[in-house]
């Protein structure tokens, strides 16, 4: 079971990534509905128990209702830092990776975090493919995410000959990574090159 999973329902998971992983957004109704991809029961049942308690504040704009992480919230800065922590490594990857996206043609998330087996203990493994990317340069671009999400990063770099070579060793690591789940950053995982 990952951290995630252990902490918030599958609803609140998809609606905490958006209201308290970027708290500063305020959003419409319809808007979380697609986001989130909750029916609309489910995300006003969310809605109603987050306002209902203040930790979101919920305004009527014309005819439609909008929605922000409430800052006057004893709790705010605990549910965005654990929010970003335990659900948005993806945006928070994928925005620290953006600096480098002249030289990086493919990204993504591997190993406990891409299988949602993950403890507090876990790192994030990350696999990179592109032209010219140096470890200093990665590691440079990855230590704000690593000291936002409270975790430990493992970048694993390839260029795009030596992604494709090991893709053609049928036992080798990046075939391995490639079989099991991932979560893509950048690019296409398995169209690389």
């Amino acid at each position: 079971m990952s951290i995630s999973s252990a902490l918030f329902t599958d609803s609140q998971a998809r609606l905490y990534v958006w209201l308290f992983g970027q708290p500063e957004r305020a959003y419409h109704l319809n808007e979380l509905r697609r986001l989130t991809g909750l029916g609309s029961a489910s995300l006003q049942r969310e809605l109603n128990r987050l306002a209902a308690a203040g930790l979101v504040i919920a305004q009527a704009v014309g005819n439609l209702r909008r929605f922000q992480a409430n800052p006057q919230s004893p709790v705010y800065a605990e549910l965005v830092a654990l929010t970003r922590k335990t659900l948005g490594t993806v945006p928070v990857l994928r925005d620290a990776l953006l600096p480098l996206q002249p030289h990086l043609q493919s990204a993504w998330v591997y190993g406990s975090v891409a299988k949602q087996t993950d403890t507090a203990r876990s790192d994030i493994d990350v696999m990179l493919v592109g032209n010219d990317l140096l470890l200093s340069q990665v590691l440079a671009a990855l230590e704000p995410a690593e000291a936002q999400l409270g975790r430990k990063i493992n970048p694993s770099i390839y260029s795009p000959q030596e992604f494709e070579r090991r893709r053609a060793e049928p036992d080798s690591f990046v075939n391995r990574v490639l079989s099991q789940p991932i979560l893509p950053l950048i690019g296409d995982a398995h169209e690389p090159a």
